[in-house]
């Protein structure tokens, strides 16, 4: 099954179960935000690909900060709890690359990820009232790597391209702030840290063909945890007479 499908089927589901409930509120989630992203793993992989090169190219990115988006349906709890179902995807990447006279060199890391899982939030009234709520997040990440390089050397070109997968968990404990526009319309400003536990880049279709790096035999990881901090803006689905 696709994920989007999956994502699907699951918002399907929670907006039928809350019809049969006494819920004070039903919100609908857009937003995004920054986010920092560790990727210890795949900088030490590009050292070991660089060290096998026989000339050392310049390092222009090295998997930078970059953007988050997500949906999110909160389902909010007449006191002090909140929940829902969450769907954030994001990117980053590194770049190294080398020219003169002779030929051109280029080495470019790209890695995707996006992340279905399930959100609490604690705290007074979270969703509906003016105020800060602790929130936990946990679910699923798939990820995604392309390594591509390209070599020009006077007229000749050659091109090398990989694409390896990796699915995991992940833990995101953080801070939101509610305010409420009007009846329909709440901003939420949200600060939280993602911790993730994967296995490894591997093959499509094999997971035992684990990426691993020669130089320290560990395997190869997406590792994006780091700090997020976002925007999220709400609209009520539903409210309780």
């Amino acid at each position: 099954m696709k994920i989007n499908d999956l994502k699907l089927y699951i918002v399907m589901a929670l907006i039928a179960i809350t019809t049969s409930l006494k819920a004070q509120d039903l919100l609908l989630g857009i937003g995004g935000g920054g986010a920092t992203f560790g990727m210890n793993s795949t900088k030490e992989f590009n050292k070991y690909l660089v060290k096998n090169l026989p000339f050392t190219p310049v390092l222009k990115d090295n998997f930078p900060p970059w953007f988050f988006s997500r949906v999110e349906v909160l389902y909010c709890l007449p006191k002090n709890l909140a929940f829902g179902i969450t769907f954030t995807s994001t990117s980053t990447g590194s770049r190294m690359t080398l020219a003169d006279y002779s030929g051109r060199y280029a080495l470019d890391n790209i890695q995707k990820g996006i992340f279905p899982g399930i959100k609490v939030l604690f705290g007074k009234t979270p969703g509906t009232s003016n105020g800060f709520n602790a929130a936990l997040e946990g679910g699923v990440s798939f990820s995604n790597m392309t390594i591509k390089e390209d070599l020009t050397i006077s007229t000749e070109s050659t091109s090398d391209k990989s694409d390896l997968k990796a699915m995991g968990i992940f833990l995101q404990p953080g801070v939101y702030y509610f305010h409420i526009i009007n009846q329909k319309i709440r901003l939420s400003a949200n600060l939280s840290y993602y911790y993730g536990i994967e296995k490894g880049y591997h093959m499509p279709g094999n997971k035992d063909a684990r990426l691993i790096n020669p130089d320290t035999s560990n395997p190869v990881k997406p590792q994006w945890d780091g700090i997020r901090l976002g925007i999220t803006a709400y609209i009520s689905l539903r409210k309780s007479k």
